[in-house]
Order: C-alpha cells, then sequence, then structure tokens
C-alpha cells in the first residue's frame, strides 16, 4: 500500500509498529507492508548468507563499478530489459548467478584471484558479454575495465 505521511519525510525506511516501511529506489512514494509475524530460518539461508559474505569480499575496482553503471544506462534502454533492474549492482549479481548455474564457479567459495587465474567472462562487462552472459549494448567493447 502506499503510504501517505504528516511529516514530509521523503525515503523513509524503517520500522513503526506493525508495518515496515520502505522506498523503491526509482519511484517517488513509500510502501508500506505488515510486518511479519515470525520468522524461520531454513537451510537455504545460511547458503545465501554465505554467498552474499564472500561475494562482498570481492570488492570490484571503481572502474569496473563504472563500466557496469554505463551498461546498465544502456541495457535498460533494450527492448528484452528486464524492468526490476534498477542498478549496476543487480546486474553484477544476476550475471555472477547466471554463472553459477552454468557451472562455472560456486558463489560461495569465487575469490578476486580465482576470476583472473581462470580467465572468467565475469572479469569485465566485454568479456561478460562475448560469453553471452549479458546481452550486448551499443558500444560494449568499450568496457573492459577489470574487476
Amino acid at each position: 500500500m502506499k503510504v501517505k505521511t504528516d511529516i514530509g519525510v521523503r525515503g523513509m525506511n524503517g520500522k513503526m509498529g506493525k508495518l515496515v516501511y520502505y522506498t523503491l529506489p526509482n519511484c517517488d512514494f513509500t510502501i508500506g507492508r505488515s510486518k511479519p509475524e515470525h520468522f524461520t530460518e531454513a537451510v537455504q539461508h545460511n547458503d545465501y548468507r554465505l554467498v552474499a559474505q564472500n561475494l562482498r569480499n570481492i570488492k570490484p575496482s571503481a572502474e569496473f563499478k563504472n563500466d557496469f553503471k554505463v551498461y546498465a544506462t544502456l541495457y535498460k534502454d533494450l527492448p528484452e530489459a528486464q524492468k526490476s533492474v534498477s542498478s549496476w549492482y543487480n546486474l553484477y549479481i544476476s550475471m555472477l548467478w547466471t554463472m553459477q548455474k552454468a557451472g562455472m564457479v560456486n558463489l560461495k567459495t569465487l575469490t578476486r584471484q580465482q576470476i583472473y587465474d581462470n580467465d572468467l567472462p565475469c572479469k569485465s562487462v566485454k568479456s561478460a558479454v562475448q560469453a553471452g552472459l549479458l546481452p550486448p549494448v551499443l558500444n560494449y567493447t568499450t568496457l573492459d575495465n577489470g574487476i
């Protein structure tokens, strides 16, 4: 549900009472939903936690991030673009999960050194497009900064 505040606070996030409030990155309104009554942790939660911690340790370079930001901007103009992609990070993570589904990597153990040693296509945007992990966009060949 859309939330209207009397205070006029934009971009409010957090919990208040029995509701959780958040603002989506490209939206200009706040959304509220009921706070879950209970949370049960499944085995998969631990796996995702380990993957998230490991991917955070890769620490992509500023140039690589910039290339992905340019790619994300160009990607949004494609007719087959997913509407849910709001940032470079979403595309980056989707690319890595695609690699795991293809059996190229294990995201729980992936390291920056392993990316370069095995010449994995996630080392740059250009190599990811050439490997078919990302759809081609205009001038993707110039996006060749390493992770």
